[in-house]
């Protein structure tokens, strides 16, 4: 009889630790779930100069000159199909052609007013892809007059045109 009085207590013990184990299991509410994570990839927006900016001979003291963007510049825009880009030209007064050093005003010619036009987009800061991923940024600008003393030669410099995505 101790014997099944010990089994029973020890059943009773055990039931009790059980029966607590569930109080405390059933005593917090608890949920989850799983969400989803994705990424994009798409191609590099890339830009390549075809063709220079070009105004041309001229003479000493003829007046400023500007190339409209259908006969200026050429650049190719390359990148993900119909997304639209940014574009960015040079401001006035940065940039300018140059003879030998450049350092003497008669040695450079200033250009300002650097516009632009695609040829998928109408629209004076950005641009469209076409659906084959291209586009064509056509940049004009004005040359400032030749000076009186102006030295001869052949004069060339550097302009940025810049893209971004939107």
């Amino acid at each position: 009889m101790k014997v099944i009085k010990k089994i029973f207590v020890f059943i009773a013990i055990a039931g009790s630790f059980f029966v607590g184990s569930n109080a405390f299991a059933q005593g917090g509410n608890t949920a989850s779930d799983t969400g989803t994570a994705t990424a994009s990839v798409i191609a590099s927006l890339s830009l390549t100069n075809t063709a220079d900016l070009a105004f041309g001979e001229g003479i000493r003291q003829d007046a400023a000159l500007t190339v409209a963007p259908a006969s200026g510049g050429t650049f190719t825009v390359t990148g993900e199909p119909l997304r639209f880009y940014n574009v960015t030209v040079p401001a006035d007064a940065t940039v300018y052609v140059y003879i030998g050093t450049g350092s003497t005003a008669q040695e450079k010619i200033w250009m300002s007013a650097f516009n632009f036009s695609t040829s998928e987009l109408s629209s004076t800061t950005q641009g469209q892809l076409s659906a084959g991923g291209t586009d064509t940024i056509s940049v004009g600008a004005t040359r400032d007059a030749i000076l009186g003393n102006q030295v001869t030669g052949a004069y060339t410099g550097p302009y940025t045109v810049s893209v971004i995505y939107q």
